[in-house]
């Protein structure tokens, strides 16, 4: 703090201050201004104060509490009222739903077609009522069992537990171990459960689920854009009538359309989020369960609805529970204000169907009506002619018939003769067949008395095939312990051998292993390296600046292209010529500008080359 800044002491005073100043030094403790102060009264009072606030506040404490538990309570009453309601709701649909599964499956479990299906219906329901009462024989009932026992047990020995029996305290200890393994067991159960539970839900939420079952919201009535071809296959006498009628189908699709853009466009702000408000599906399926419970004209109803919201989903704030049923409200208004669009859509789509059909329908019979007046004018004109025309037809008729009696009579002789005919030729048939079949079965009975013998030779020859068979087998065992018995005898040849081979390079070992000195004094010495770094002169220095950062162990340029073998690969392949058995051959015979060294000779043999 600067020093300009601090506050200037006030050094002014009065005189009637400096004479009560005088006064009271010339005065002292004897001055009738002052008198004699009791402290352990003060004291008395200051705790009798002290205690009277804090009984206070202890009662204005309580009574807050008091008054939060009955808010509380009325609170809880109202919740309660509400789910009670909400939960003979859900019974009453229930039931109804049940009701109904149940006279469908009535009505069309009889039937062909879905019988089977409803068969394995019933099959699978019975499956999982089994599984259910096998599951809860199994994890259920053993807990139950488990806590009768130990109830019992506490009870018998509740006495000797606070004595402190030995005997009673290491079975309290095992009994306890047991309880926390069961708990583990079903925790561990209980997370599978949860698993299973989440694999279902994912399951039932698919894609393909949801396009066969969608939700109450995207349900809306199915609508086919475009002309429908019932419309097209009406009949129609006049085109260009039928061309006008059938445009108002386009100009309707159009219209709606135009409403349907238009109502996205306004709720823009809805649409940009998923179904579930950018919030867990879990959460929102709570916040929509709970938000339906509470109706518009309940009293107090939104103090009640953010209240059990808290209550429900304690991470989310005021303002975010807010913002979720501002958007809910504007989605759920979105999708009902599609549906009924789509419902207004299909419904004018049927009624300007129906029109159609009667505005062609009244075209067909005015066209027909006009055909009939022309053709009954044509008619009365042709009158004469009908008349001449029907007597000449009913004389050609009765030619026509006697002709046909005369060809019918000889049609009738002419198969009468063909019937006798195929019946003497059937007859002759029979005998031969029955001839056939005579000679056939004694020709299969002499084939069974050939196929019986030689059977009878076949098995003679399989047992003689078995003896040898068998004496066989028992050979090849013997041979097989032979080579057994040998190949472990060559085995312990070889590892004999080995163990020889070990001793004698061992003793090579011995001879050639060096023995270093013992010297302490060398780990406290400096090392060669360090010696050398740092005694080396500026001119070694110097000079080590232009060596490389690495050795190189290679080959370079000028010694790769001093190969003969190099150069000679170059003009081959410029002549096209390096592929060839020729340019192998050359390659083979010449020799590089230094032998090889002994030691980099391979001993690898490739294909059919001999070892050198």
């Amino acid at each position: 703090m600067n020093s300009k800044e601090l506050p200037a002491f006030n050094t002014s005073t009065f005189s009637g201050d400096t004479a009560q100043l005088v006064h009271r030094m010339t005065e002292g403790l004897s001055s009738n201004k002052y008198k004699p102060v009791d402290y352990n009264r003060l004291k008395a009072l200051t705790s009798e104060k002290k205690f009277a606030s804090i009984k206070t506040s202890m009662k204005v404490k309580k009574i807050e509490e008091i008054s939060k538990a009955n808010k509380e309570s009325s609170i809880l009453k109202q919740h309660r009222l509400i789910w009670q309601k909400e939960f003979l709701h859900l019974q009453h649909l229930r039931r109804k739903i049940q009701t109904e599964v149940e006279s469908h499956i009535r009505s069309n479990a009889s039937s062909d077609i879905c019988s089977h299906i409803y068969h394995d219906f019933e099959y699978q329901e019975a499956s999982l009522s089994s599984a259910f009462d096998r599951f809860k024989q199994d994890t259920v009932e053993p807990v139950w069992n488990l806590r009768d026992d130990l109830r019992y047990w506490l009870t018998e020995n509740r006495e000797d537990l606070k004595l402190g029996d030995p005997e009673v305290i290491k079975k309290h200890a095992e009994i306890k171990e047991t309880a926390n393994s069961v708990t583990t067991q079903q925790a561990k159960l209980l997370e599978k459960l949860q698993h299973e539970q989440l694999c279902l839900e994912q399951e039932l939420q698919s894609e393909e689920l949801n396009q066969l079952c969608p939700s109450l919201l995207d349900k809306h009535a199915v609508v086919q854009e475009g002309i429908p071809f019932e419309a097209l296959d009406l009949e129609c006498p006049d085109n260009h009538l039928k061309a006008s009628v059938l445009q108002e189908f386009l100009i309707l699709d159009d219209k709606y359309s135009t409403r349907l853009e238009e109502l996205q466009a306004r709720h823009a702000l809805a649409l940009k989020m998923d179904d579930n408000g950018r919030w867990s599906s879990n959460d929102h399926f709570i916040f929509v369960a709970i938000h339906d419970q509470y109706p518009r004209e309940l009293p107090n109803r939104r103090t009640l609805l953010f209240n059990r919201l808290k209550r429900h989903l304690p991470a989310k704030t005021h303002a975010e529970l807010s913002d979720h049923e501002d958007w809910w409200m504007d989605y759920k208004y979105l999708k009902e204000r599609i549906k009924g669009l789509y419902s207004d859509w299909a419904r004018d789509r049927r009624e300007l169907l129906s029109k159609v059909k009667l505005i062609f329908q009244e075209a067909v019979l005015s066209h027909q009506l006009e055909e009939l007046h022309s053709e009954n004018i044509q008619r009365q004109r042709q009158y004469c002619q009908v008349q001449e025309w029907r007597e000449k037809k009913l004389e050609a008729m009765q030619l026509e018939a006697e002709l046909e009696e005369q060809q019918r009579k000889l049609v009738e002789e002419r198969l009468q003769a063909e019937q006798e005919e195929e019946r003497k030729r059937r007859l002759k048939e029979k005998k031969k067949i029955k001839a056939f079949q005579t000679e056939k079965l004694h020709q299969q009975q002499k084939l069974e008395e050939e196929i019986r013998e030689r059977l009878e030779i076949l098995q003679k020859e399989l047992e003689e095939q078995a003896i040898y068979d068998h004496e066989r087998v028992h050979y090849r065992q013997q041979q097989l312990l032979e080579k057994m018995e040998e190949r472990k005898k060559e085995q312990e040849r070889k590892e004999e051998e080995e163990k020889e081979k070990e001793e004698r390079l061992e003793a090579l070992r011995e001879q050639v292993r060096v023995v270093a000195e013992r010297d302490p004094a060398r780990t406290m010495q400096d090392t060669k390296a360090w010696v050398a770094h740092h005694t080396q002169d500026e001119e070694h220095e110097y000079h080590g600046i232009y060596k490389p950062l690495f050795e190189i162990h290679s080959f370079t340029s000028k010694q790769i292209t001093a190969d003969p073998r190099f150069r000679l690969e170059q003009k081959l392949r410029e002549a096209g010529l390096h592929n060839s058995s020729y340019a192998r051959a050359v390659m083979a015979t010449i020799e590089p500008l230094h032998p090889p060294r002994k030691d980099a000779a391979s001993n690898i043999i490739f294909g059919n080359e001999t070892k050198q």
